[in-house]
């Protein structure tokens, strides 16, 4: 499945569609429809702004800018839990990532928001890096490396075990 996602802050319209693989030529919805032969499932309006969605472990997850997450089940589009607030999270502009049996949520003000992927939002932890700075992009992973892009400070994180 492909897993589409479209917003602007000026824009009712966010949409998120599952398309099924080997689509092509028109497969736009008609005006009320969900589904149809290639779009598995969509929502007009779910879509984040700034952070991309995550697919894990059957569910696609989307963080929304404003620190709320919702969960999907990514085959089916049955919503799992509607916007939730991630409590005293705010400001999320990277894409969210997982390993491990954890999703990892990093704010703006550099609070990374471990998350337990299933049927309802349960944070385990807040792991803060306490900079003086900003965190916008979305991390990258490299071999054993997870690297976090601030505004000042380029962070590599690894397990020396």
């Amino acid at each position: 499945m492909l897993y589409l996602s479209s917003g602007y802050v000026g824009d009712r319209r966010r949409p998120l569609y599952a398309v099924r693989p080997g689509a092509n030529g028109d497969i736009t919805l008609a005006e009320g429809q969900t589904s149809n032969e290639w779009i598995a499932w969509s929502y007009p309006q779910a879509a984040p702004y700034n952070p991309s969605t995550l697919v894990y472990e059957g569910r696609l997850y989307v963080l929304y800018d404003g620190g709320f997450l919702a969960c999907f089940n990514a085959g089916n589009g049955e919503i799992i839990y509607e916007r939730t607030r991630i409590p005293e999270a705010r400001n999320f502009t990277a894409s969210p990532w997982a390993d491990n049996g954890k999703i990892f949520c990093l704010n703006e003000d550099g609070e990374t928001y471990v998350i337990k992927p299933g049927d309802a939002l349960e944070v385990l932890r807040i792991n803060a890096l306490g900079a003086d700075e900003i965190f916008m992009a979305s991390p990258a992973i490299a071999g054993d490396c997870l690297l976090i892009r601030g505004s000042a400070r380029l962070y590599c994180i690894r397990n020396q075990s």
